[in-house]
């Protein structure tokens, strides 16, 4: 189930394959790097995005593959990826995409269309996919070559979708690892949710001793993550209000949890 993530090296929207004059490009990108297409069953819908390779200094020209797969977020806010249709509410059986291989020099641009043929009869709610757009391997033998793959995702949304955020626990843990914050965020509706949050610690006199604002991990239609923020400085011992406030972007005000704790002087060993 695990192949492709093994085989994955990297995964980014934004990266350089390492220069090699012969074949690999430098710098390659994706623009966009997520898809949304409307579907309605029974009908098809296109959208497309573009691959783009910076100018260099020297000429350079890759050969790029692409292919489907599958993907998800995990409770841990990490992504894992499958092979293409394994997954629940997976859209890969219905995308199709061209070209699918393609050759690109540097400073060039090229074109990638991508078709969602959604079935008569499909229910609503986000169906999900991904294209993998990775080097050819060259045709020389190897005895090491690293391949890199970036990915554009792909949402194909079949209406009514409904937005339904809850902020559902918010904890200060410490353990071996370190102090942190976490808050677990849960999503009631059917559309993935992109939630923002702002981390406070204030100290017993509502002094500011940690703020941080970040864009969450996306939240998927049923899913539930658990966010983190590491406290780099531990705190001294005293008394703390913590606060976790999140826009879940749903039309719904901002939901805000908070937690006093005390934090106590290590006890000391005999």
């Amino acid at each position: 189930m695990y192949r492709l993530m093994r085989t994955l090296l990297l995964v980014s929207i934004a990266g350089a394959f390492p220069a090699k004059s012969e074949a690999q490009t430098v710098g390659l990108g994706l623009r966009p790097a997520r898809l949304e297409i409307e579907g309605v069953p029974g009908k098809s819908k296109t959208a497309s995005f573009m691959i783009e390779s910076p100018p260099s200094d020297t000429d350079v020209r890759g050969r790029l593959i692409m292919s489907l797969t599958d993907w998800t977020i995990e409770p841990d806010t990490s992504m894992k990826y499958f092979d293409a249709g394994t997954q629940p509410e997976s859209a890969s059986s219905w995308i199709t995409f061209s070209p699918s291989d393609l050759t690109i020099n540097s400073g060039q641009q090229r074109m990638v269309r991508v078709t969602a043929n959604v079935p008569p009869g499909t229910r609503p709610g986000v169906y999900r996919s991904g294209i993998f757009v990775q080097e050819r391997p060259p045709a020389k033998e190897r005895l090491v070559f690293f391949r890199f793959r970036y990915v554009v995702t792909l949402y194909v949304i079949v209406q009514p979708v409904t937005r339904q955020g809850e902020a559902a626990d918010f904890q200060l843990v410490t353990d071996a690892r370190g102090m942190r914050l976490t808050c677990q965020l849960k999503n009631a509706g059917t559309f993935y949710l992109r939630p923002y949050i702002s981390w406070f610690v204030r100290s017993g006199q509502q002094e500011i001793i940690v703020e941080k604002n970040v864009e969450a991990t996306v939240l998927l239609p049923a899913a539930t993550t658990n966010e983190t923020l590491v406290i780099r400085n531990p705190l001294p011992p005293g008394q703390y209000e913590m606060e976790a406030q999140i826009d879940f972007h749903d039309g719904r005000p901002i939901q805000a949890l908070k937690r006093s704790v005390e934090i106590s002087a290590p006890s000391k060993r005999e």
